[in-house]
């Protein structure tokens, strides 16, 4: 079995997470509620965090409007029990975009950005870079808007204090980046992964159900929001004065999709580093209409949650756990080994989930699909779709009849009547 080391440098994606995993893995034990429960944590620091920052440099009441919006959306709680990096990424990219905000602010008073706040910035910015590529076109975005908007308003000491931090984090992260290139051919393998196309469209569409569940939950939130639009024109007047907080989105959306038009495909999951600024403008929104709209703005909060409480209750996690039990069962560890997706197609997760049910007794060979003597185990893999499963058997050359089991959207694949 390869070492810790080994899979993680020839993963897709940056280490900071699966270092954090191992560790509590170690302290805590590998159980399902324990490798889950850190997702938990770091979506909760996340909230406290940012609260605190919003806190400090603006109201309490935004604060509480923010820290509010982000509990109830569907989003971020989907992704505080699911045992992957994205609550780490969300809990970094709000921290982040309240300091964009703060910088913001600064800049367009003319005040000085004190050495802590860039300290934050720096400290913040790198860990999410080192989180998942996203936190690294996040950084870029947030930093390019603020930087311009400095240049804008002829702030030349806050331009250079931004430039510089900005560097500093970039210089910093790049150093995985060139590791990766070098170590895991990261061009072949980001362009090689069995995900679909890229559909704009379809990218926008799903990315909606972080903010609210599905397409119906989505229409129901923009009704909630209707009552805000009786004043039109100081309605407009206000999202203008805070468009600004939405400019990295476009940014880092445009930016991602061209580069990805070459290079990589976009998951919906992955913009979850936008929702924070999302949330944010809403929170300053809100925050302006308060006194007018309050009674609105419980209704909105009443009906996100009422949304998220849905997806929660219908959410139906992928089923690592008896899909290890069906190998458990079925399978003599002496004469099997546990095929997963290759290194090089990103088969880190894969290898951790099902290490962490079936333990250290069985091996585990991370070269994808595979013929096995005296062993009716071909394949198992997650976080896919069964049409990519079939393609990846395909390009395997796995030509003897089998049958692939579904334990919702965990998959495995056994020599057929087996």
């Amino acid at each position: 079995m390869l070492m810790f080391s080994d899979y993680i440098s020839k993963d897709g994606n940056p280490p900071l997470y699966y270092i954090l995993l191992f560790y509590w893995g170690k302290i805590f034990g590998s159980s399902d509620i324990s490798i889950r429960f850190l997702s938990y944590l770091f979506t909760l620091f996340g909230l406290i965090f940012s609260y605190l920052f919003v806190i400090k440099y603006f109201t309490r009441r935004i604060a509480i409007i923010f820290l509010t919006l982000c509990a109830f959306t569907p989003g971020v709680l989907y992704f505080a029990q699911e045992a992957r990096m994205y609550a780490l990424l969300y809990a970094l990219a709000s921290i982040v975009s309240v300091i964009y905000c703060v910088f913001i602010i600064k800049i367009r008073d003319n005040l000085k950005i004190k050495k802590k706040l860039t300290v934050y910035y720096f400290v913040a910015g790198v860990l999410i870079c080192y989180t998942h590529h996203f936190g690294s076109l996040l950084i870029f975005s947030l930093s390019s808007v603020a930087i311009i908007y400095s240049l804008l308003l002829k702030r030349l000491n806050s331009t250079i204090t931004i430039f510089l931090i900005s560097f500093a984090i970039g210089a910093t992260a790049v150093l995985w980046l060139f590791f990766q290139f070098y170590y895991v051919n990261f061009v072949n393998h980001i362009q090689d992964v069995s995900w679909f196309k890229n559909n704009i469209i379809g990218i926008i569409l799903n990315f909606s159900t972080l903010l609210a569940f599905n397409k119906f939950g989505l229409l129901f939130l923009i009704f909630l929001f209707i009552p805000f639009l009786i004043t039109i024109p100081n309605f407009i007047k206000i999202i203008k004065t805070y468009m600004i907080i939405l400019l990295p989105v476009v940014w880092l959306f445009l930016t991602a999709y061209f580069i990805s038009l070459k290079t990589f495909l976009i998951s919906e999951r992955y913009l979850i580093v936008c929702i924070p600024l999302i949330l944010l403008f809403l929170s300053f929104i809100f925050n302006e209409l308060y006194n007018d709209k309050k009674q609105y703005i419980l209704l909105y909060l009443m009906g996100l949650l009422t949304i998220s409480s849905y997806k929660n209750y219908t959410y139906k996690k992928q089923n690592w756990r008896d899909a290890s039990k069906y190998i458990e069962g079925n399978f003599n560890l002496s004469k099997c080994k546990v095929p997963t997706r290759a290194l090089s197609e990103g088969s880190f997760d894969r290898t951790l989930f099902i290490s962490y049910y079936l333990g250290s007794n069985y091996s585990y060979s991370s070269n994808g699909p595979q013929i096995q003597d005296n062993c009716n185990l071909i394949y198992i893999d997650g976080h896919t779709n069964e049409e990519a499963v079939r393609k990846t058997l395909v390009n395997y050359n796995i030509s003897v009849p089998y049958e692939i089991l579904n334990f919702n959207k965990v998959y495995i694949v056994i020599k057929k009547g087996q």
